[in-house]
């Protein structure tokens, strides 16, 4: 799994959720969200990292740069592509990333008390 594209797939879904563009607790929930798609089983392992990538290779259709090259503002709107996507392996992918990034982010600012 690339850190890159999960980095900035984390830093989209929070602020899209009403967080803060960046807190240090930002970079907690990027780990959280890696070491989750470490322990998918054995068979989900690969799609899940071809899916990444593919996910960030998709936005140079659009804006001529990888996701995780873009502005948050771009960022926005291809997350929201691929959320809305005829496609349901597209949507299946942000659900999965939007599950575990707000559920890491919730308990980590329930952690540190905000």
């Amino acid at each position: 799994m690339s850190a890159d594209i999960v980095s900035a797939l984390t830093y989209s879904i929070i602020r899209a959720h009403g967080g803060a563009e960046f807190s240090p607790a930002h970079n907690r929930v990027v780990g959280f969200v890696l070491a989750q798609s470490l322990r998918a089983p054995d068979y989900l392992r690969l799609p899940l990292r071809l899916a990444t990538r593919l996910f960030d290779l998709s936005a140079v259709l659009a804006t001529g740069h990888r996701f995780h090259r873009l502005r948050p503002e771009r960022r926005q709107r291809v997350v929201q592509a691929w959320s809305n996507a005829p496609l349901a392996a597209c949507r299946d992918l942000m659900r999965f990333y939007e599950s575990l990034v707000v559920f890491g982010w919730t308990s980590i600012r329930d952690e540190l008390g905000g």
